[in-house]
């Protein structure tokens, strides 16, 4: 590999886009590169596809590119853009055969073998940042390549496999939030707002048989000093904040802490972040303290409303966790936004009493997934011999990837939009309303 070194360097950082109509969201995984070429004193600049429109994408790519005079690209890849980034390095290849072309991020971390090909020179799957800073100051030529951890690059022709490093527990730099703070125009969550992102914990300590979440940082569970977490929301120039976290209600010692230090500096913020029904079942003397420090939304994992599906999923909680979970959030004016994996083997019954529990529980806030058995995730090397229409742009948990087993999939697939229908329009009627987060009203105003 030509060598590239010190401020030689001229880096354009990529995300895909891909079908959104809920959210778009900060490229926080970027901007940690970002960040970093920052700290090293390389060009670097984000090109966040989704602030643009489907239309000439390519071309957009290319100008962007010859514009900033880019040798150094780096695709974040997530399991539905693995075909679109492959497609697109071959032909980024053919019009600039001397780009270095690296592809990283969440799927590349676990299955970073599906990027191995003609067109990318470097796949990145190491649990920190550390190798790519090693290379973008000393250089890509193979002498400092053969010393890092968890990358894959070409020798002779050949593809080597560099075995990833120890988990880590921290970031070894500040993300540069300029991409945020430019695109916060077209930032939105679905009726929620714009959110800026944190990240304060890796990986998950639990085994959801279809999340690939557990097995990031090597499967390993870590987590940030809680006043460095502090001291990040504090800094960012935004009223709020989602820790996109796999579940950041995990130590109730560790919540405590970070509600008391918010309160104690009189920060004023809005946030959001992921918990598992029984922990909040639990633990419902955690949550006056945490609305007092600004919790609005707690995303709950509920998965499904049967203990038997709850068991398959490897879930760990009940169903009557999740009833107890909804019942505590709502009764200390937290919003639950309900998160339900629709199983392949869903019966008429089974959406009937979906929609009924929803109903029951006074549950407003609904997002429904298809169940997708993500590659490098247990589920898929359960399910792989079942899978179906199994591409890329498609694992998104709106896509059927294994048959119906009791309807057909057109009836499925028209029953999973039904519930949608039944559910989405409450929603906006009620945040017209303003009274989308008062969860003790049952009514659509």
């Amino acid at each position: 590999m030509k060598k590239k070194c010190g401020n030689r360097l001229r880096v354009l950082l990529v995300r895909p886009k891909y079908s959104s109509i809920v959210a778009n969201l900060e490229p926080l995984g970027l901007e940690y590169l970002a960040g970093l070429a920052k700290e090293l004193h390389i060009p670097c600049a984000i090109h966040d596809e989704f602030q643009y429109s489907w239309i000439l994408r390519y071309e957009r790519l290319c100008r962007a590119i010859r514009i900033g005079r880019f040798n150094f690209i780096g695709f974040n890849a997530n399991a539905n853009t693995v075909d679109y980034i492959n497609r697109t390095a071959a032909r980024l290849k053919k019009d600039f055969p001397h780009l270095t072309i690296m592809v990283g991020g969440p799927d590349a971390e676990l299955n970073y073998m599906d990027f191995c090909t003609d067109a990318v020179d470097l796949v990145y799957h190491d649990n920190g940042l550390m190798s790519l800073k090693n290379m973008w100051r000393d250089g890509l030529s193979a002498a400092v390549l053969e010393k890092q951890s968890g990358i894959c690059f070409k020798k002779d022709g050949e593809w080597i496999v560099k075995e990833k490093g120890a988990p880590v527990c921290g970031f070894i730099n500040q993300p540069d939030r300029t991409a945020f703070y430019r695109g916060l125009k077209k930032n939105f969550i679905f009726m929620k707002g714009k959110y800026a992102l944190s990240k304060a914990s890796f990986s998950c300590p639990f085994a959801c048989a279809f999340c690939y979440c557990t097995k990031m940082n090597s499967g390993k569970y870590t987590e940030r000093d809680i006043m460095e977490v502090v001291d990040e929301v504090e800094s960012i120039r935004h009223d709020k904040i989602w820790f996109v976290d796999d579940t950041f209600f995990f130590d109730k010692e560790r919540v405590r802490a970070f509600c008391e230090e918010i309160l104690k500096r009189g920060i004023k913020k809005t946030f959001m972040a992921y918990a598992r029904a029984d922990f909040i079942a639990a633990n419902p003397d955690i949550l006056p303290l945490a609305y007092k420090a600004g919790f609005r939304d707690i995303l709950v994992g509920l998965e499904a409303i049967t203990d038997e599906l709850l068991d398959e999923y490897h879930k760990q909680t009940s169903r009557d966790d999740n009833i107890n979970a909804i019942r505590n959030l709502h009764e200390n004016n937290i919003v639950c936004d309900g998160l339900f994996v629709i199983n392949y083997t869903a019966t008429r019954k089974d959406f009937r009493n979906l929609m009924k529990f929803i109903k029951d529980n006074n549950l407003l806030w609904v997002v429904f997934g298809i169940f997708t058995p993500y590659k490098g995730t247990d589920a898929y090397y359960e399910y792989q011999d079942k899978l179906v229409g199994f591409r890329s742009d498609r694992l998104d948990g709106t896509h059927i990837t294994i048959k119906p087993t009791n309807m057909s999939s057109f009836e499925f697939m028209l029953r999973y939009y039904w519930i949608h229908v039944l559910t989405y329009p409450k929603i906006m009627v009620r945040t017209l309303f303003g009274t989308a987060y008062d969860t003790k009203r049952t009514g659509w105003i």
